[in-house]
């Protein structure tokens, strides 16, 4: 048993036995407290549905906590994703559903899931999908990012997006910034632009809401209000997005 469980069912079999918290100035002594112990011993002893009540009480509030918490989260994501630059949309931005992929471009899961992504989007033209920058795989996958959102500057996020989504091998700073040159980017005025102060406030956020919801890896997926962790395959993720039309 939790030691918060624990200390919860007593603070419900204190109550329910009758028994306050005395005043600093009336302090049991110690018969008085070895009786208050005997007498809670034998109510346990003869009514142990006491604790399996109190327990099951907690569980349920808990629960609720943590629905209330789930419920913010996904309405602040949504608010987020329903004002979010274009740059990051792929497919029809002004689609009715919207699938937010939170991502890495040094994840292989997020790679090997990248051409599903592509094949939804390209049959369904009433699906978005919202790109959250999200990198947790070590400095080099920071750096990706930063260049990916700087990018927008020059408006070719999404062509160096799907250059280093595609790329095969180790994605380390200086392939991020020969592929940033195959798409016709300014390296030299990208580096600069990799500098403002938008562009750490961003993957700020990201992470921020990333905990709120819970996503501990890449990638993840927000479909509706479920959230689908993992490299999902078509079926799976065009199921998703029927449910939530439902829904």
């Amino acid at each position: 048993m939790r030691r918060v469980a624990f200390i919860a069912a007593m603070l419900g079999i204190l109550a329910i036995c009758g028994f306050g918290a005395a005043r600093a100035d009336e302090a049991l002594t110690a018969e008085q407290k070895k009786a208050v112990e005997d007498v809670i011993r034998q109510y346990l002893v003869a009514h142990p549905e006491v604790v399996r009540d109190a327990l099951i009480e907690l569980q349920r509030q808990q629960d609720q906590a943590q629905q209330a918490a789930h419920q913010g989260a996904m309405a602040e994501l949504h608010s987020y994703v329903g004002s979010i630059s274009e740059d990051f949309v792929q497919g029809n931005p002004k689609a009715e559903t919207t699938v937010v992929e939170f991502f890495d471009y040094r994840c292989p899961y997020c790679k090997a899931v990248a051409p599903r992504v592509d094949d939804v989007v390209a049959e369904d033209k009433a699906v978005r999908v919202v790109l959250i920058e999200f990198p947790v795989l070590g400095p080099d996958s920071v750096y990706a990012s930063r260049a990916a959102i700087a990018s927008r500057a020059q408006g070719k996020y999404m062509p160096f997006h799907k250059a280093m989504m595609s790329h095969k091998g180790n994605l380390d700073q200086d392939t991020v910034l020969e592929l940033a040159k195959e798409v016709g980017l300014d390296v030299d005025r990208l580096k600069g632009d990799m500098q403002a102060p938008e562009v750490e406030a961003l993957i700020k956020h990201h992470y921020e809401l990333a905990d709120k919801l819970g996503v501990t890896g890449t990638p993840a997926f927000v479909i509706g209000e479920e959230l689908v962790p993992g490299a999902i395959d078509v079926q799976t993720m065009k199921a998703k997005i029927k449910q939530a039309r439902q829904s």
